[in-house]
């Protein structure tokens, strides 16, 4: 069932898919949406279609949870600047003290990060932070849990459709909720003020290379006083003319058969996160997804 734009969500598709066979079909890199030979999308998946394109550093409860103490009191923009760089500022103290390398790291990096110098040059506006020899810092800090502005996406539909189902076969099937893939039109980002498509090297994160990943910058930023906006999200940047967004949706209760499919495909956690602990996920997430499968086969609520 596929609805238009609505007039309420600008520039946004949305495809209702009722069986595994149809929603895979649909987001097949060889099907009629994303299969074109002039298309270019890129991917992501979410346990809850509800769930906005939110960049974690932006969500009203990860800055509640994070941003503490004296740091809480600054609600402007540098505000919200300087909790990113202090995130990202302990990241390098914790890789320091275990001898881990960084990517474009060098003295000259080190000086201007560090706060007397970042100060200076953002603390007056964000305008522009994160700057372009900051990315693929922030990009590995983000693919190792760090809340960042950026948001995940990959090159590979059924890399996004392990994503959406992992996330929701550790808990019980929720016949009232759907899981969604979201394609994103790299054809026509450009014409759309506010979001910017960015690329670091594969060689920053081993996981960035299995996920063939990328991330999507969503601007918010703003002057000295000037009040943060959380939960600002990729919609709210969206123009109404074309259709550069589109949502793919499964009933949440399919997450499992759609996990173990992913695995047949040769997508799962060991393909994401290569090294053992995507092995041993791997493992343990093909029996919640089995364990899932016959939870929402039972009618267990």
């Amino acid at each position: 069932l596929r609805h238009p734009p609505s007039p309420m969500i600008p520039n946004y598709e949305i495809v209702d898919c009722s069986t595994l066979d149809e929603f895979w079909d649909f987001v097949s890199p060889i099907g009629d949406k994303f299969g074109k030979q002039a298309s270019s999308y890129i991917f992501r998946g979410q346990g809850d279609s509800a769930w906005a394109l939110t960049p974690r550093a932006y969500r009203n409860e990860v800055i509640a949870r994070y941003k503490r103490g004296m740091m809480a009191t600054l609600r402007d923009h540098p505000g919200q600047f300087f909790f990113e760089w202090a995130q990202l500022s302990s990241f390098i103290r914790y890789c320091d003290s275990t001898g881990l390398a960084l990517p474009n790291d060098s003295m000259e990096f080190r000086e201007y990060f560090s706060q007397s110098t970042i100060t200076h040059v953002h603390g007056i506006d964000s305008w522009d932070w994160p700057h372009e020899r900051v990315m693929p810092l922030m990009a590995l800090a983000q693919h190792h849990g760090i809340p960042t502005r950026l948001l995940d996406w990959s090159n590979h539909p059924y890399v996004a459709c392990y994503f959406a189902a992992a996330s929701v076969v550790g808990e019980m099937p929720d016949t009232a909720k759907k899981l969604a893939v979201f394609g994103l039109d790299m054809n026509k980002i450009s014409h759309i003020a506010g979001i910017k498509h960015v690329r670091v090297p594969g060689s920053t994160s081993e996981n960035l290379a299995g996920q063939g990943g990328s991330f999507i910058l969503i601007n918010n930023t703003g002057f000295r006083g000037e009040a943060f906006t959380p939960d600002v999200s990729l919609e709210s940047k969206l123009t109404r003319t074309g259709s550069m967004l589109i949502k793919v949706t499964l009933p949440q209760p399919l997450a499992g058969d759609l996990l173990l499919r992913c695995d047949k495909f040769g997508v799962s956690a060991a393909s994401a996160f290569p090294g053992y602990g995507g092995a041993a996920t791997a493992v343990l997430e093909s029996t919640q997804a089995f364990n899932f499968k016959l939870a929402a086969a039972s009618g267990i609520p």
